[in-house]
């Protein structure tokens, strides 16, 4: 848990239940969700890979970037999008609080059942938002899925 905090559990069950949550909800949160061929999308949170591969396989055009504090997790969610053969996503380790990239360097941020689990989301959004590309933080650019 970062200073901040994480609220949420890492164990096989949690595992099988943000699975199923995505596939029930994949239709209702991503009926709109596409981004354009050549963008750079980060994922904040993608956790065990769950809305990952929605994502990834609605938009095969742009490149993620899914970043997730757990190591366990970012590796089921490498091992899904290798069995699943995408190849539009790269992982990185990282604390959402202190992302290692540089100001501007994503034209998209997707954030998705993320939020609810910090104590400071307010600060999570400020950290994602100096990494848009100005003029990007629109909500067609920032999506935000709670």
């Amino acid at each position: 848990m970062t200073s901040h905090g994480y609220g949420h559990g890492y164990t096989d069950d949690e595992a099988t239940r943000l699975l199923d949550q995505a596939g029930t909800l994949a239709e209702l949160l991503h009926h709109d969700t596409q981004y354009p061929t050549g963008s750079r999308v980060l994922e904040a949170g993608c956790g065990i890979g769950a809305q990952t591969r929605i994502l990834a396989r609605r938009s095969p055009g742009a490149h993620f970037v899914s970043v997730d504090l757990s190591a366990p997790s970012l590796a089921l969610a490498r091992a899904a999008i290798v069995s699943d053969g995408i190849a539009n996503v790269g992982f990185c380790e990282a604390d959402l609080f202190a992302l290692p990239f540089a100001d501007a360097s994503f034209d998209h941020a997707f954030v998705c059942f993320v939020l609810e689990h910090l104590r400071q989301p307010e600060d999570a959004l400020r950290a994602i938002l100096r990494l848009l590309r100005p003029g990007n933080h629109s909500s067609k650019r920032f999506s935000l899925r709670i």
